[in-house]
C-alpha cells in the first residue's frame, strides 16, 4: 500500500539518518537506524487511513528511570490495513489521540519535537509489519517514491543473493547489465556496475570500482565495503534511484 509523507511539503528525510545502518549520533558507533529522520519543527499527520494501537505516556511527567525506558519520547503507532504499522517518535507533547481511535490519512498526530534519546527537533518515523517489531524502510512506500512494482530488498547491509540480484536488476533496467540476474556477480556484472558508476570498465571488481560506487551512493568513498556502504545501495535499490 502506498503512504503520504507524514511531513509536510517541503521537508525532506536527513541525508544522515536514513533507515539502515549509519553513525550513532550520540556514540558515533555503527548502529541500526529503524526509520528515517526529518529534520525541524512541524505538524506530524497520519500517513495513511487506520486505527491507533498505541500513545506513550507523557514523556514530561515520567521520571527518570522510566524516560530511559521510553528513550522514544513521545510516541503513537498506527495500524494500517495488510496489517501494516506506522510509528512516529519524538512529538513535543502526548497526541490527543486515543487508543483505538480511527484516524484519515493526513489528521494531526502531534508536532514534532525532541522528548526521548534525540539531539534536536525531528521526526523518527518507522513503518512495520508487526507493531512492535519488523521494521522496514520506509521510502518505497511513500508517495514520492515509485510505485512498487517488486519486492522492497531488506536493508541489513549485507551484500547476499537478493542484493546481488537486485542490483543486477536494475543495472539491466538502465542498459547497464544484459545478462540474467541471478544474483551471482561476474565480470558482466561488474562492467555494469563500472559503466553505472563511471569507473574504468575492465570487469574487475577492484578498490577503484569499489570508491566509485560509494561516491556514487553518496557515502564514505574509502574503497572498504561495509554495513554503511551496503545499506546506501540497499535504500537506493529500493527507492528506484540505480
Amino acid at each position: 500500500m502506498k503512504l503520504y509523507n507524514p511531513w509536510p511539503k517541503g521537508r525532506k528525510i536527513n541525508t544522515g539518518s536514513p533507515f539502515g545502518w549509519r553513525s550513532d549520533p550520540f556514540t558515533r558507533a555503527r548502529r541500526f537506524h529503524r526509520g528515517v529522520d526529518v529534520r525541524g519543527e512541524f505538524p506530524v499527520t497520519s500517513a495513511q487511513d487506520g486505527k491507533v494501537v498505541h500513545n506513550a505516556k507523557d514523556w514530561k511527567t515520567l521520571s527518570p528511570r522510566a524516560k530511559r525506558r521510553q528513550s522514544g519520547g513521545n510516541v503513537v503507532i498506527i495500524q494500517h490495513e495488510n496489517n501494516l504499522f506506522t510509528a512516529y517518535f519524538h512529538g513535543a507533547h502526548r497526541s490527543a489521540l486515543n487508543i483505538g481511535q480511527r484516524v484519515k490519512a493526513g489528521d494531526l498526530v502531534f508536532l514534532s519535537g525532541t522528548t526521548g534519546r534525540s539531539t534536536g527537533i525531528h521526526l523518527h518515523f518507522e513503518v512495520r509489519t508487526r507493531k512492535s517489531s519488523g521494521q522496514v524502510d520506509p521510502v518505497p512506500y511513500l508517495n514520492n517514491s515509485p510505485a512498487i512494482s517488486a519486492p522492497i530488498l531488506k536493508v541489513d547491509g549485507r551484500l547476499g543473493k537478493n542484493t546481488w540480484k537486485a542490483f543486477q536488476t536494475a543495472l539491466k533496467a538502465k542498459g547497464h547489465y544484459t545478462g540474467i540476474p541471478d544474483g551471482r556477480p561476474g565480470v558482466m556484472t561488474y562492467r555494469g556496475i563500472q559503466e553505472w558508476s563511471g569507473a574504468d570498465v575492465d570487469g574487475i571488481m577492484g578498490p577503484q570500482t569499489r570508491r566509485a560506487v560509494q561516491t556514487k551512493l553518496g557515502v564514505k568513498a574509502d574503497g572498504i565495503w561495509g554495513r554503511l556502504t551496503i545499506s546506501a545501495l540497499q535504500r537506493q535499490i529500493n527507492a528506484g534511484k540505480i
